[in-house]
């Protein structure tokens, strides 16, 4: 991935955990452990595909997130979020989201003329499950 999609997904990304309860905007990725997970795409400066083993890390270098990402393409609209998400604070999990899919808040988000193209990829309900009181 070229440097300016990288920052575009990293964004996007750090708005998607927003939805998870993780509204933190100085995040630090490790693409590390990453792997190429087989859907793939050319946009803006490079090739790039959804991974599985991505974390991200607040600024006291704690694990916040860690996961898979994918994304909807279709044109100029690219939307990244998180698939098969783990979010943290310090060693306790808060939410484990183990179902894959497109979640409703991205489904929402999403242009109506693409989403005939992708209901087959709409997550099933209940989408995570968290250690919230």
């Amino acid at each position: 991935m070229g440097p300016q999609l990288r920052e575009l997904v990293e964004g996007q990304l750090i708005t998607d955990l927003k939805h998870y309860g993780i509204d933190k905007v100085a995040l630090k990725f490790d693409w590390s452990e990453s792997c190429m997970e087989g859907h793939d795409a050319v946009y803006l400066d490079s090739y790039f595909e959804n991974y599985s083993g991505i974390a991200a890390f607040d600024e006291a270098d704690c694990i916040v997130a860690d996961g898979w990402m994918d994304f909807v393409l279709a044109g100029d609209f690219l939307l990244v979020y998180w698939d098969f998400l783990t979010t943290w604070d310090g060693e306790k999990q808060l939410i484990n989201k183990n179902k894959p899919g497109i979640p409703d808040h991205i489904w929402q988000q999403m242009p109506d003329n693409i989403k005939g193209n992708y209901k087959n990829e709409r997550m099933k309900q209940p989408p995570f499950s968290s250690s919230y009181s």
